[in-house]
């Protein structure tokens, strides 16, 4: 068996120029050894996870801002109630929606205050958000606070536009209504600002300036630099 093997091994390397590689498979294989090559190419995978659907403030280079703030503005002591205007959503500090394929069902952002019995605060006095009484100007009597005051949205007058996705759009994205809050009925507790319908982009961001904020101020409110009242953008899947 071995003189035959030496001379068919020499036989292969002289007429047919067979590999080493092979030599050593056929050296195994008539010892009785099966040899089994495994593949050289590996299968490689990769997971892509949704991203988290989220509202936030950011600046012009989509930043967050650490302390964003609306500045109505400076109302003078009257006698008489009088309204202070301002806008949520500047180009330094703008509403920014972000949804990478978390809300394929579409989604909301509304705008409320931690509690309906939240107030403006200051060293002065308080004053009211949601109190509708007298056009906002008098305390109802019938909520949880004995001031006047309501504020009013309006999310309509702002300027929608896609943000760092160069192919979304703002189809099927529409801006919310006017709306005031109220802590009487018809309560209103939180303002939609925006939506995006089950229709709109599954993979997008959007910026919103320019929200429209108008807020009562009672007569004879007492007169001081640090009223402040905190309100919070959230935002929720359909």
């Amino acid at each position: 068996m071995n003189i035959f093997y030496l001379n068919l091994k020499e036989y292969f390397l002289r007429y047919f120029n067979i590999s080493l590689a092979f030599l050593i498979i056929l050296s195994l294989s008539i010892s009785g050894t099966v040899v089994v090559l495994a593949s050289a190419t590996s299968s490689f995978t990769q997971v892509i996870n949704p991203g988290t659907l989220s509202v936030d403030i950011v600046n012009a280079s989509y930043e967050s801002v650490a302390s964003p703030s609306v500045a109505l503005s400076t109302a003078t002591f009257s006698f008489s109630c009088q309204t202070s205007t301002g806008t949520f959503g500047t180009n330094t500090e703008r509403i920014y929606i972000t949804n990478p394929d978390a809300a394929d069902s579409g989604w909301a952002v509304s705008l409320a205050a931690a509690s309906p019995t939240s107030t403006w605060v200051g060293t002065g006095s308080t004053f009211d958000f949601n109190d509708p009484t007298n056009s906002g100007c008098s305390d109802s009597g019938s909520d949880s606070d004995s001031v006047g005051g309501q504020m009013t949205v309006n999310p309509a007058s702002s300027t929608l536009a896609v943000g760092n996705c160069a192919s979304c759009s703002t189809g099927n994205v529409s801006l919310g209504s006017q709306s005031a809050f109220s802590e009487v009925a018809p309560v209103v507790n939180s303002i939609t600002i925006i939506t995006g319908a089950a229709s709109s982009d599954d993979i997008g961001d959007w910026r919103l300036t320019g929200v429209s904020i108008s807020q009562k101020i009672p007569a004879e409110q007492k007169a001081a630099s640090d009223y402040t009242l905190s309100l919070t953008l959230s935002i929720v899947a359909s």
